[in-house]
């Protein structure tokens, strides 16, 4: 992709994800993390994004959402995760389970994970849309529709805005008083527990691969 398609495109995502903000709410603002809801065309469920400030570098944030394995430490209700196929260092597919109490069944959701560096502000959008055809359906219900981002936008040197910005319809009977309680802590807590988890030392030491351009292409240093 021409640096000059790569800037369009970031310029385009910037503007669908920030546009509207007169439309957004401010539900929660606690402990530096912020999380709004918004109502959205053709569905009972509002859309969340939680914003938070993350002290570390961009090689450790993304070495946290590059690990897998690790979603049940700090993504709320994750569990039994698996990176089903890594397309490239940009792009891959992966499964997860969201757990709900009982007797409300799991649901599972497959994501295409799609990530940009704009070489110009240095910012990450790392695009996540669920595939559920993907492969075949479990004993969890499955997720039709997921669609959402993480906006990693640098401050200073070392220090990020974190934006994670989702919307899911989990299917299923799940009443929308229910839902719409999750979409406010899920992005509190997990950007919360994402703050903390980056600080371990096997994140401290991933080390990314840049191009001339400064855009990451790749790992030198990957240790889970």
């Amino acid at each position: 992709m021409s640096l000059f398609k790569t800037i369009m495109l970031f310029s385009t995502l910037f503007s669908l994800a920030f546009a509207s903000a007169e439309d957004w709410e401010l539900i929660k603002d606690e402990d530096g993390i912020k999380v709004y809801t918004r109502t959205i065309a053709d569905s009972k469920i509002k859309e969340s994004k939680g914003v938070t400030t993350i002290r570390a570098p961009l090689d450790s944030i993304l070495g946290v959402l590059n690990d897998t394995d690790a979603c049940p430490k700090w993504v709320r209700n994750c569990k039994d995760p698996l990176k089903l196929r890594d397309v490239s260092f940009n792009e891959g597919y992966i499964y997860q389970v969201i757990n709900f109490a009982f007797p409300v069944k799991d649901r599972d959701l497959i994501l295409h994970s799609k990530m940009t560096h704009n070489p110009v502000t240095k910012a990450v959008n790392i695009q996540l849309t669920s595939i559920p055809d993907y492969i075949s359906e479990t004993k969890n219900v499955r997720i039709k529709k997921s669609a959402g981002f993480y906006f990693i936008n640098p401050i200073s040197d070392n220090i990020y805005e974190v934006t994670w910005q989702h919307h899911t319809e989990p299917g299923g009977g799940i009443p929308n008083w229910l839902v719409n309680k999750l979409i406010v802590d899920t992005p509190f807590n997990t950007l919360r527990n994402l703050r903390s988890i980056v600080q371990e030392e096997k994140y401290k030491e991933a080390k990314l691969k840049y191009s001339p351009d400064g855009v990451a292409i790749d790992w030198e240093v990957k240790n889970w």
